[in-house]
């Protein structure tokens, strides 16, 4: 008999190629090619959300506006006061309640753009990446109202704040104001591109950011400024320390200050703020462009 021939199997150790080099270069790819998707995505909502209003964006206006009117008049009767000798206290309520309210909305309009885009992902080859982008373009399109009130506002009290030695508005600083003004969307977004697959797997997670929000806004510098110095001691040093360990409180003050002062009151601790957040974003990114095509049917 012949001898047998014995087909030898060759085990190959080899794993698909998801290199991390590979990765990014897919991310940069769909990030760049899906720019006209995520325009088309914002705009579809926009007219969707404005097809019964007559008025159309002009309720975008409204809310700032009607906020910052609020507490102008309260300011004006004296049921608030400021405590503040560097801006009048409705520039700082408007600046603070409106930059905070971008930085809430970056983050929940990105924990559920994957519920929102279900049917998108379910019956079009789209980019994760275009998910992101509409995002961001739908908060730079909403965040052109608050920074038409807030620059509104600086205007409107600037010769009464400089009557008091005070400072409402500043030129220089308003157009660094504009430059640095997307850090603050950074933050909200990078935590929900982070949170937003795991909040369609429990959506306990949009819950809990939901509530979270709501003590954050009181432990930013919103409606107050923290005292340089209280009649209570401990408080001040758990003001202190609470502020310290809030980086969404450096970007608000600093960003507050270069628009009404023309200058930043603390850029290095600033700076790192930043770089956390864009470390943030980064992976949450990667997480969010591999989680996609997984939980595409789940949403």
């Amino acid at each position: 008999m012949p001898p047998s021939t014995v087909t030898p199997t060759i085990h190959s150790t080899s794993v698909p190629d998801r290199r991390f080099s590979r990765i990014l270069r897919e991310m940069w790819r769909g990030l760049i090619s899906s720019r006209y998707i995520a325009y088309r995505l914002v705009v579809k909502d926009v007219r969707a959300e404005n097809a019964k209003n007559a008025l159309g964006i002009f309720w975008d206006f409204v809310d700032p506006m009607v906020l910052g009117a609020i507490f102008y008049l309260l300011s004006l009767i004296g049921i608030v006061r400021s405590g503040m000798p560097e801006m009048p206290f409705v520039v700082f309520v408007v600046y603070g309640v409106l930059l905070y309210e971008t930085f809430s909305e970056s983050i929940l309009l990105t924990l559920n753009v994957i519920q929102r885009s279900k049917n998108i992902l379910t019956h079009l080859k789209v980019p994760p990446e275009a998910l992101i982008l509409s995002v961001l373009f739908r908060v730079l399109f909403n965040s052109l109202f608050r920074v038409a009130i807030m620059l509104a506002f600086s205007l409107f009290l600037s010769s009464t704040a400089a009557a008091a030695g005070q400072s409402s508005f500043s030129l220089p600083g308003f157009l660094g104001f504009l430059l640095f003004f997307p850090a603050i969307i950074l933050a909200g977004l990078s935590i929900g591109v982070l949170l937003a697959p795991f909040n369609v797997i429990y959506s306990d997670v949009g819950r809990f950011v939901k509530v979270a929000l709501i003590p954050l806004r009181y432990a930013t510098p919103v409606f107050y400024a923290i005292p340089a110095t209280a009649e209570n001691p401990a408080l001040q040093t758990l003001l202190s320390i609470v502020h310290n360990c809030n980086p969404v409180a450096f970007l608000l003050v600093n960003l507050r200050s270069l628009a009404t002062a023309g200058v930043m009151t603390d850029i290095p601790q600033t700076v790192i703020c930043v770089i956390f957040f864009f470390t943030v974003f980064l992976i949450g990114w990667v997480i969010f462009h591999l989680a996609i095509p997984v939980l595409a049917d789940r949403a």
